[in-house]
């Protein structure tokens, strides 16, 4: 079950999608990806193989994202969250290790904020959540007050060119962004949905002063062992952010890599390393 074909299933709120590697009987391992351009393959192509090694690999697609039932409008993190508890719920799912980036990383720290039975440990990478505002905040609230991901991803399809600096903006190094990246999020591009999809997460998140998800010091009730991997270049979020919500958890850790917001595809040999050693033994690296 190594495929990245995803599979299909109906939840009592819509249709779903999901990656499946590995051995039903391994422990588990939930991926959880981004917002805008990302799906779960896209994400995690290079670390499933690894995982699915030693560990059964589920990665579901958020609504709106690879054929999911989109919500269909605003949303937020605790949306998601309860979206993925469904989702765990119907594919029998009673509790695994939850490794997010970004809005996935949110999800993580949502759910062991809010369902902490359900997360064995947990690994938030670039994660929202931590941050109390976006980057250009004001700028980003009045855009959500318009179609712009709708009209950039149009752009994006036309002009070739647009679609290499949008990624490249989320590398420390422009040069890692290799053509076959790019065909990859030339396909996600091609499906219809991430774009409207987005645009809801921000209007559902992002306030005149600042996000409404922000867990701060709900997360000193943590007790999972957990660690953070971000960019040491992530123009999206914070370090300082993510060095504070690290401190706050008993049993948490920060591992810094020299990458921008998407470590795990800029350098998936350093970022699959750091992952896989952390679940050889969760309690011993925190």
């Amino acid at each position: 079950m190594n495929d990245l074909t995803p599979r299909r299933t109906t939840l009592p709120s819509g249709n779903a999608t999901f990656l499946e590697a590995g051995s039903e009987h391994a422990p588990i391992v939930l991926l959880l990806h981004g917002g805008g351009l990302d799906c779960a393959a896209l994400s995690w192509r290079c670390l499933v193989p690894e995982l699915a090694r030693r560990h059964h690999v589920i990665a579901p697609n958020w609504p709106g994202y690879a054929g999911t039932t989109p919500f269909g409008r605003p949303y937020t993190i605790t949306d998601i969250g309860l979206w993925l508890m469904e989702f765990l719920d119907h594919v029998g799912v009673e509790r695994a290790v939850v490794v997010g980036i970004s809005m996935g990383g949110g999800a993580a720290l949502w759910s062991a904020v809010n369902r902490p039975e359900r997360l064995a440990a947990l690994v938030p990478v670039g994660t929202y959540g931590v941050a109390e505002r976006a980057r250009y905040h004001t700028l980003t609230y009045l855009l959500t007050k318009l179609p712009l991901n709708a009209v950039s991803y149009g752009l994006m399809r036309r002009y070739p060119w647009m679609l290499r600096r949008a990624v490249e903006a989320i590398f420390a190094d422009p040069g890692k962004v290799t053509p076959e990246i790019l065909a990859e999020v030339e396909d996600v591009l091609a499906t219809a949905g991430n774009g409207e999809a987005f645009t809801n997460f921000q209007r559902g998140e992002t306030t005149a002063t600042g996000l409404r998800s922000v867990f701060g010091s709900d997360l000193q009730g943590v007790s999972q062992p957990t660690l953070f991997i971000h960019g040491k270049n992530d123009a999206l979020v914070p370090l300082g952010a993510v060095e504070v919500a690290a401190n706050a958890m008993p049993n948490a850790r920060l591992e810094v890599m020299p990458a921008g917001h998407w470590p795990m595809r800029e350098d998936p040999e350093t970022f699959n390393s750091l992952v896989l050693s952390f679940l050889k033994d969760p309690d011993r690296h925190t």
